[in-house]
């Protein structure tokens, strides 16, 4: 019982490669048995067609030996298939009669009266025939249902025809055999096909079972390589088939998803890292100056200084974690938008408001060079917030006495948002990276120390919030001379059936 119960765990639910093995055979299985079906008819029809070809040219020979003169007939037999006078008078039952095998003759003249007949024909009392029961036709084609002494049925397949002379009937000739034989040859016929058919289904079915398993054994490759990579190894790759099938493209999208999980992998694991970094750094500040604080008693003026400089550390701390917070739902897509009616130039115009006493304190100039109308559709909190850094940035990176101008204007059914400085610029090998998450470098994004309040992730928010609103933003920037920050909105007339 339990050996039937655990067969019966492997074999259902039917996997994929027996529900395959299954319909092949199935289908064949009903091939077989559709063509079995229309060989039998054809083999059938074509025997008795056979047949009754055979009967028609029977009778033909013996018509030429049948002929009338002066009302008698004159049988010549030169076929010996005719029976003799003496044998239509003699007794049938004294004469072995057997249907079954061999020609009947039986010849009447145009009234039905039995001229010469073989045993058979009186041993089953087989109805006579008159001219007039032809009608129009002048041969006739039937088949017999008799049955023989010992029981058994027969059916006889009987021919006739009219002979006439000149239009006028003179004698009848009837030829006939069993059909026993052609039944024979049907029945074997049968027997070979349903004794071949289970030989035939069980190699199907071996056969499908196994080229099931050829056909699978790239996707055993592809689970492998997906285990490896369950692993932890998101270097391999499936292999690919050479035929370009449908595993071929499975492998293709695998891959493709493999690569990005890998991409996607290796930036959280290096996100991960820069924020524990930095945000390692305004703890490790705020842990060092409270413990200065303690170690010694303090003035007020010095713990004031301590306190302020534990908050400047704490603002620092908070902005970087809200951007982390940003960035993480920008990757979760959890990060929703509201999407109304935004000027441009109002937006850049209170962000330099609120940014030149900063420009200030470090005497750069912060000037809105040309602010053109421009509407755009967006969320005007996100479109304040990328002003903002970008405006932020380019004080950041500008040297005292340096200048950074401000310019919205509208190009085609795009508005461009222009922020540009006289600051020391960004290396050409650093532009590619340059709106990456923590991505820094020395010539890039040093700051002064006593400005030192960037996270490295300024520039990431921005390309992140500029593309949610189906923007681009681009970089040109000459080392000693400055940097220039394009960014292209789609305006409100533009973008309207988009949102």
């Amino acid at each position: 019982m339990k050996t039937l119960q655990r067969l019966r765990s492997h074999l259902w639910p039917m996997g994929t490669r027996l529900q395959l093995t299954f319909w092949y055979t199935a289908v064949l299985a009903l091939i077989i048995l559709c063509a079995g079906a229309i060989v039998y008819k054809y083999l059938e029809s074509s025997l008795e067609g056979s047949f009754d070809t055979t009967l028609s040219l029977q009778a033909g020979l013996l018509t030429s030996e049948i002929s009338e003169q002066n009302n008698h007939l004159t049988i010549s037999d030169r076929t010996g298939n005719i029976p003799s006078l003496e044998a239509t008078h003699s007794d049938p039952r004294s004469i072995p009669a057997d249907i079954t095998n061999g020609l009947l003759v039986r010849i009447l003249d145009s009234n039905g009266r039995v001229v010469r007949e073989s045993p058979g024909f009186r041993l089953y009392a087989l109805p006579t025939l008159t001219s007039a029961q032809f009608g129009t036709q002048q041969i006739m084609q039937q088949t017999l249902k008799l049955r023989e002494q010992k029981g058994d049925k027969v059916e006889l397949r009987l021919y006739s025809q009219v002979l006439t002379d000149h239009g006028r009937p003179y004698a009848i000739i009837q030829v006939g055999e069993s059909l026993n034989q052609l039944h024979s040859v049907l029945r074997n016929t049968a027997y070979v096909l349903l004794l071949l058919t289970p030989f035939l289904l069980a190699i199907s079915g071996l056969g499908s079972y196994w080229l099931a398993a050829r056909a699978f054994a790239p996707i055993h490759q592809l689970t492998s390589t997906a285990r490896a990579i369950n692993s932890g190894d998101l270097s391999q790759r499936v292999p690919l088939p050479r035929a370009r099938d449908e595993v071929y493209f499975l492998g293709v999208t695998l891959n493709a998803m493999i690569a990005r999980l890998e991409d996607a992998f290796t930036r959280q694991k290096r996100f991960v890292a820069d924020a524990s970094h930095e945000l390692r750094t305004p703890i490790a500040a705020i842990q060092s100056k409270t413990d200065v604080a303690l170690l010694q008693p303090l003035s007020t003026q010095e713990y004031v200084e301590v306190i302020q400089q534990v908050n400047t550390e704490t603002l620092r701390l908070g902005d970087l974690i809200r951007n982390l917070l940003a960035l993480a739902r920008s990757d979760e897509e959890e990060a929703h938008l509201i999407y109304e009616s935004v000027h441009l130039d109002q937006v850049v115009d209170a962000v330099i408001s609120t940014a030149t006493e900063l420009a200030q304190e470090r005497d750069i100039t912060l000037q809105a060079q040309d602010l053109a109308p421009v509407e755009v559709q967006g969320d005007e909190a996100r479109l304040i917030q990328v002003v903002m850094n970008l405006v932020d940035n380019a004080i950041a990176y500008t040297s005292p006495h340096g200048c950074v101008s401000v310019t919205v204007k509208q190009e085609g059914a795009q508005g461009l948002l222009v922020v540009r400085d006289t600051g020391r610029g960004i290396a050409s090998e650093h532009l590619p990276h340059i709106f990456e998450r923590f991505y820094r470098a020395d010539a890039a994004r040093s700051r002064d120390a006593a400005h030192k309040r960037g996270s490295g992730l300024g520039l990431a928010i921005v390309d992140w919030i500029v593309r949610a609103h189906q923007g681009r933003i681009s970089v040109e920037s000459t080392v000693g001379k400055g940097s220039t920050f394009t960014v292209s909105l789609p305006l409100k007339q533009a973008s309207t059936n988009n949102w």
